[in-house]
């Protein structure tokens, strides 16, 4: 196994609300990473993280996962933690150890109250919050409305790197602002 130095490293905590995609999300990184030969699915009961009973049974997060996954000679810890605001200890424990967090928004329906809650208590950490806008192609996606309430939430220091270039049924790519590429 390789041994990586500590600006190598980068720690994550995944928080969102409950059904938002962090699951999914951590399962695709793992994969993109090379972590895992195949993605599984909540629905399949098959992920990495979700792999207690409960958890399969009610097809939602109960319990904190460590995860990790490989991104241009870095490792990066990821800790998938329940959007359920009864277990938004699991977020508070992990923001000890993180250096930001990754909050999954929901293209359906914006900042909701568990994401709300978490980023409560990711300001109060003095964590970096960076958006993930998931869902896009869904048939009820909007994403003005998602961006909208993510600055009425969390103010206008939000700054959009990528953006979609239709959501919905026809969400097929993205704009990288960054890279300043479709």
């Amino acid at each position: 196994m390789k041994t990586y130095s500590t600006s190598q490293i980068k720690n994550l905590v995944i928080v969102g609300n409950s059904g938002s995609g962090k699951t999914t999300l951590s399962e695709a990184m793992l994969f993109e990473g090379g972590v895992i030969e195949r993605r599984g699915d909540v629905e399949s009961k098959n992920t990495v993280s979700d792999f207690k009973e409960i958890e399969q049974n009610n097809t939602s997060s109960v319990f904190s996962s460590l995860l990790y996954t490989l991104y241009n000679d870095h490792k990066i810890n990821l800790i998938d933690v329940p959007g359920l605001d009864d277990f938004v200890n699991g977020v508070i424990s992990a923001l000890t150890v993180t250096d930001s967090a990754l909050m999954i928004v929901n293209a359906q329906n914006g900042i909701e109250v568990g994401a709300e809650i978490h980023g409560r208590y990711i300001s109060n950490a003095g964590k970096a919050i960076l958006f993930v806008v998931n869902q896009l192609d869904h048939e009820k996606a909007n994403w003005e409305k998602t961006l909208e309430s993510i600055k009425e939430r969390f103010g206008n220091h939000a700054v959009l790197v990528q953006y979609p270039v239709s959501t919905g049924a026809g969400f097929d790519s993205i704009i990288d602002i960054l890279a300043m590429k479709l």
